[in-house]
């Protein structure tokens, strides 16, 4: 890590803002900022974008051949590294590895765990220590001049001679191994694991950091550590022992697995500690230590008067009183010897300033400090996981222990969550809106408390390593579940106002979820609750109605009675039909004569309403019941004159408002609704149109797979625009984009944006999905899980749709250069989807080139986190820029230079064009569509073409489309 001392600028800046913010530090305060400043202060160094001509009448697109690496470049060889390597690593696997609960389908403010981060570096200063290097020095400066001098004086012909001294190098004193526990309920704790490396990297006390994972292997009988993104990269525990000491473990488990109980880590943690610091970090605070395996240990203070002594070596300053009550006969010293032969001492630190500071002074071999531990078993006897609530004990018992144990913030959120169906995505939702000051040591205390059962698509699962529930299960996914006893009693703790406050809170959410506004998801709850059950969130909507039901029972009041009964109404009624069943009674005496004898204006309005669903399989009957009209709306009708353009817009909510009723319950697709913009040719919006699509959500988390109807389009560029083109660039590569030629879309799904970074990492993790190759988990120059994911080849993401088409069952694959085009145009004919030209404010590009007339703009020099700029018209984001888009095209020069079946060039019907043989299709380099970051926006163009050999990696990112499987 480069460090930056803080120039006399900076720092009268930062006093400055101090005293303008009316901040009144004292010179302790100040001087630990700029302390702060020093420690986190890196350089970053620019990015290098790669090669694409970005210069006016230079601009060329990149050459087939793979970027060759310069062979007269030399470089100084690397000074040996006092590191030593666990393994031996692939460039994918040194990639800091992004773990954690950002990838959640629902996005909610969680509540941080890091709020006293300025405390936690302060803490652990003692760790910030060098020691001379065992393998690399450097010239002692002093030493040479002196020794240089000395040899020179005398010599006769006046000469000076240089005679270098080495000196050993300064390093830091210590490396981490960060292990972070492969078991179920770990799956809580998986984003903190990430904050905590990135926290350990950054307060520059270690020379280096690693993660990885630690279980037991059921079918081998023995440990299993292996690196956080790779499965079949795995070390054996003896190679965690440094050579020299230098290396820290740390073992980060909430210790509730039953490996604890049955002492299973106990060896590694005896053979790692006799040669080097080993020390358990646990999530839970100290003070619900006792509530894990710990418990079967003897809790001690620890302390140690030498730097960097191996942790088994650490002394214990009292005698546990259990065990001396237990051994009243032997003396202290006997009795300290026969427990060093029957225990070891395991540091066991939380992280608060506290425990931290405390650690870490015994750990630098201050006398006078101690730290917290505790003495496990040598040789362990197998135990069973006690119950967390004595089966002894009533609820209410249970309760008023749970009440007097917790902590303050814990014991309110489990109240609040009495009132509340239960899964993560809501508590941290209530966290953030209603207990903001708790944390993620608060969820560990309700969610191990006993009193929530933990539910997996509607079944309860355990805490089971090969069970469903296991370290790899989405939390999200997860609902958990109060007995009605327990229920009832945590409400009536809760109170009646606090209890509708949260209800208020809740409706919010699911409202915003199903895209209603809370008076009106209210008002359907209460009036018609079937139009909600046929909605995306039918179960939490039936979940938050049986939970409010007996909120509202318990306000006592006839209006709230009232409002229990209609609610419990609805949790009792049985779940709507199938629609096709419900309107094929409705329907079957319809004939379509009936429908014939509608009015002129009525006929229109049904016309328009079949063109809306034209892809779908819809009976003229059914669209005839579908589409109710008032009396008086049928009056307008019959007597006005009105055709398709002047249909009034009461009549297109109408269409809007039934094409959502068919689509949406009877194919089980979501409405997406937002907002397009044009602009001219100086990149002054002109206009703005409502965006109405319909999408199916998949797994990976907030694939959203958008239905692209059918129709035709003109591809390509006109012969004028190319020749204009051509000469301002002076480059033939324009006319790629020719002839202009009308192409027939069947309608298909593609994704809203490019596959995301998490997205990918959640395919390639899948191991037992592959098809035909490996594919790196965290490929992706610029970091950010909903950052497009990009240095992929064609052949990546051709696996990763082999990939999803196996898990989901349905089939999925790149989209061809017809399919990409005519969803980007989305109806439009000008360079962009957003009309003439391109500015910052609509997509990332490299903005400081124009296209047109518009002023020069922002460039942002890297991708940017996906969906933030205004979609097309068929709802699609970042078509333009962003990254390049592989597709299914074996890539030609033109639309027009070889036949293909029975007519001349690219095919018409929307499907990819390829070579003739295998063999070709294999040599061929692969389309690429929509341009990329630093492309300058003359490639960012709906119509513009690229290329590059399927096999390499290029700055390109894809989307996916689903075909078959997925009826229309």
């Amino acid at each position: 890590m480069t460090q930056t001392l803080p120039t006399p600028e900076l720092i009268d800046k930062f006093i400055t803002f101090v005293k303008g913010r009316g901040w009144d530090l004292d010179s302790y305060q100040i001087a630990d900022s700029l302390w702060w400043y020093v420690l986190t202060q890196e350089e970053e160094g620019k990015p290098q974008p790669p090669t694409e001509p970005r210069e006016e009448k230079k601009e060329t697109p990149p050459t087939k051949n793979p970027p060759q690496e310069s062979k007269n470049e030399t470089q100084e060889p690397a000074a040996p590294s006092d590191e030593v390597p666990l393994i031996r690593e692939t460039e994918a696997q040194k990639q800091p590895e992004k773990i954690g609960a950002d990838t959640l389908p629902i996005s909610l403010p969680g509540a941080k765990f890091w709020r006293e981060t300025r405390k936690l570096g302060r803490a652990v200063r003692p760790l910030i220590q060098k020691i001379d290097s065992a393998t690399q020095r450097q010239i002692n400066l002093n030493s040479t001049v002196q020794k240089s001098a000395e040899y020179s004086i005398g010599k006769k012909d006046g000469s000076l001679a240089l005679i270098p001294v080495y000196q050993a190098k300064k390093v830091r004193s210590l490396e981490v191994v960060l292990l972070i526990e492969e078991w179920a309920s770990m799956v809580f704790w998986k984003e903190m694991a990430g904050e905590i490396r990135d926290w350990l990297e950054q307060i520059g006390a270690f020379r280096d950091v690693k993660l990885y994972r630690i279980g037991w292997d059921e079918d081998r009988q023995n440990l299993a550590i292996r690196t956080y993104s790779n499965d079949t990269c795995s070390i054996h525990p003896k190679d965690l022992i440094h050579p020299r000491g230098e290396r820290l473990i740390l073992f980060y488990s909430d210790c509730t697995s039953p490996d604890w109980y049955q002492g299973r880590y106990n060896q590694a943690l005896q053979d790692w500690g006799k040669h080097q610091i080993v020390t358990l970090l646990s999530p839970f605070p100290e003070a619900m230590w006792e509530r894990t395996a710990l418990s079967r240990g003897w809790f001690v203070s620890l302390v140690n008067q030498t730097p960097r002594k191996p942790s088994q070596n650490w002394r214990f300053t009292s005698i546990p009183l259990l065990l001396q009550i237990e051994n009243e006969e032997e003396n202290q010293h006997i009795l300290r010897e026969t427990i060093q032969k029957t225990y070891f001492p395991l540091p066991t630190i939380s992280l608060t300033p506290s425990s931290l500071k405390a650690w870490a002074l015994v750990l630098s071999g201050d006398s006078n400090a101690t730290c917290a531990g505790v003495l496990l078993e040598k040789s362990p006897q197998n135990r069973e996981i006690p119950a967390t609530i004595s089966p002894e004990m009533s609820g209410k018992q249970a309760l008023e222990l749970f009440a007097s144990t917790a902590s303050p913030l814990a014991w309110e959120l489990l109240k609040k969550l009495a009132a509340a169906p239960v899964n993560l995505p809501i508590i941290r939702l209530i966290q953030s809106k209603l207990l903001s000051a708790s944390n993620p040591l608060n969820i560990a205390e309700v969610i191990l408390s006993g009193f929530l059962k933990v539910y997996l698509g509607g079944e309860p699962v355990k805490w089971d390593k090969g069970g469903k529930f296991n370290f790899h299960t989405p939390d999200h996914s997860l609902d958990f579940e109060f007995d009605d006893e327990v229920r009832e009693l945590l409400l009536t703790e809760l109170g009646n106002s606090r209890a509708l406050e949260v209800i208020f809170v809740l409706s919010e959410y699911i409202a915003q979820k199903l895209n209603l506004s809370t008076t009106t998801f209210f008002g359907l709850i209460l009036t018609n609750p079937q139009v909600l059950l046929g909605k995306e969130a039918a179960n939490l909507v039936r979940a938050f109605a049986k939970v409010s039901a007996k909120v509202f029972q318990k306000l006592g009041e006839a209006k709230y009675q009232e409002i229990s009964q209609k609610l419990q109404s609805m949790v009792d009624s049985p779940p709507p039909p199938p629609v096709e069943e419900k309107w094929l009674r409705k329907y079957k005496t319809v004939t379509i004569a009936k429908v014939k004898e509608l009015t002129g204006g009525e006929e229109i309005l049904f016309q328009l309403l079949k063109d809306r669903l034209k892809d779908f399989s819809v009976e003229d009957g059914e669209l005839y019941q579908r589409l109710r009209l008032t009396p008086e709306q049928l009056k307008i009708l019959a007597s006005e004159e009105i055709t398709a353009e002047t249909i009034p817009v009461q009549f297109r909510e109408v269409l809007d408002n039934t094409e959502e009723e068919i689509i949406t319950q009877k194919f089980n697709l979501t409405l997406f609704k937002s907002e397009t913009v044009f602009v001219d040719e100086r990149g002054q919006i002109t206009a703005k149109e409502p965006v109405r699509a319909f999408y199916f959500e998949e797994n990976p988390p907030s694939l959203k797979m958008l239905y692209i109807p059918s129709g035709e389009f003109w591809m390509g560029t006109e012969a004028e625009e190319i020749a204009r083109l051509v000469e301002r660039y002076d480059s033939d590569w324009f006319k790629g984009e020719s002839p202009r030629h009308l192409v027939k879309i069947a309608p298909f799904y593609l994704s809203q944006t490019p596959i995301t970074q998490a997205q990918w990492l959640y395919i390639a993790r899948r191991e037992d999905l592959k098809v035909e190759r490996d594919l790196k988990p965290e490929p992706s120059r610029f970091k950010g899980s909903t950052n497009p994911v990009e240095n992929v080849s064609w052949l990546d993401a051709v696996e990763f749709c082999q990939r999803l088409s196996k898990m989901t069952k349905k089939q999925y694959r790149l989209p061809s250069e017809a399919e990409w085009e005519y969803a980007c145009r989305a109806g439009t004919t000008t360079p962009f989807h957003f009309g003439a030209t391109l500015t910052s404010n609509l997509a990332n590009y490299d903005a400081t080139k124009r296209f047109a007339e518009e002023p020069a703009g922002e460039y942002r020099e890297k991708t940017t986190p996906v969906g933030q700029f205004p979609p097309n018209g068929f709802g699609l984001y970042d078509m333009h820029g962003n990254v390049w888009e592989w597709c299914q095209d074996d890539f030609w020069e033109n639309y027009d230079d070889d036949f293909w079946e029975n007519y001349q060039g690219a095919p018409r019907d929307g499907s990819p064009r390829r070579e003739k043989s295998k063999k070709q299709q294999n040599q061929a380099n692969k389309a690429l569509r929509g341009g990329s970051w630093y492309s300058s926006p003359s490639f960012c163009r709906s119509a513009c073409r690229n290329s590059y050999d399927r096999r390499y990696l290029f700055n390109s990112g894809f989307r996916v489309v689903c075909g078959a499987g997925r009826t229309l």
